[in-house]
């Protein structure tokens, strides 16, 4: 049995990934407690522990943040992911990176494929897209990720569930387009893509549709909840535009939504779209809220 260590265990798609590969593998758990990535060292550390492969989804995400410290921007999601990938060629070890559609230039419509234009606009994406070059320069592969939302922890879809739920009017961006990922999907994904050997490639990770906004997603998730019957009418939504969101202070691409053809190639398979797992993800969020 192949031998997988898991970074960022503590976080939404770690937990994913190490709950579902340890089903099939023997799962090393890399929580960030104990693993700190901005710490040199720690690449050693992980070289020590005799794996197989390395699933790596572990980084500083906040865009604000790595903005205010640039430094422990550039280690975490450069400089490490550049050395594990170096680590796990000398090792002779498999690696699958996680990078993010913000690294792309997104000033036009559209769904963007694998060989889209990159154009990263903030600390974050700059070195979130070093990070993705340096694993595909040392064989690794990299899965672009995109909206992430699951049972892990709270995230969007839960905002706007317990908002409805409490009567409020719901406000959400309606100028800034990508599309939403499932984390239960996504660790599927990565456990077939493991079964079949993971390639030197860059993958697009999200579950398929056309573009969609935070608005978009916002009017499913109530959709959802009239179908149910878990509120008594459709709520008031406000339309905001990115420009106006005062806790944004990093400029974010707008359009960056990703085509999923490479992959569903890859698993030989088509994947879920995503009103599917939204639909999926909302209605455990409404049963554990209602049953209470």
């Amino acid at each position: 049995m192949p031998r997988i260590a898991v970074t960022g265990t503590t976080g939404r798609v770690g937990r994913a990934l190490a709950r579902r590969l340890a089903t099939d593998h023997e799962v090393i758990e890399l929580p960030r407690t104990d693993w700190d990535f901005s710490d040199p060292s720690t690449v050693e550390r992980v070289g020590g522990l005799g794996f197989d492969l390395l699933v790596h989804p572990a980084a500083v995400t906040s865009l604000e943040r790595c903005e205010e410290e640039p430094e422990l921007a550039r280690r975490v999601n450069a400089e490490a992911p550049a050395a594990l990938a170096a680590l796990c060629r000398r090792h002779g070890a498999a690696m699958i990176h996680f990078s993010t559609d913000y690294v792309l230039e997104g000033s036009s419509p559209g769904l963007r494929d694998e060989s889209a234009a990159v154009g990263p606009l903030s600390e974050y994406a700059r070195t979130k897209l070093a990070g993705e070059e340096a694993v595909l320069a040392g064989g690794g592969c990299v899965l672009r990720v995109s909206w992430v939302h699951g049972p892990e922890r709270p995230a969007f879809p839960e905002q706007v569930v317990g908002r409805a739920l409490a009567g409020q009017p719901l406000a959400a961006i309606d100028d800034k387009f990508s599309l939403p990922c499932h984390t239960g999907d996504l660790a599927e994904w990565v456990a077939e893509l493991i079964d079949r050997g993971p390639g030197n490639e860059l993958l697009h990770a999200c579950n398929p549709g056309e573009p969609v906004s935070w608005k978009d997603m916002a009017e499913w998730v109530v959709e959802i909840m009239l179908e149910r019957e878990a509120i008594p009418g459709r709520p008031e939504m406000i339309a905001q535009h990115l420009d106006e969101v005062p806790f944004f202070k990093v400029r974010r691409p707008r359009h960056t939504a990703m085509a999923t053809g490479r992959l569903a190639q890859r698993l030989g398979r088509p994947l879920r779209p995503w009103q599917e797992a939204m639909r999926e993800h909302v209605t455990v969020l409404l049963d554990d809220l209602l049953s209470r």
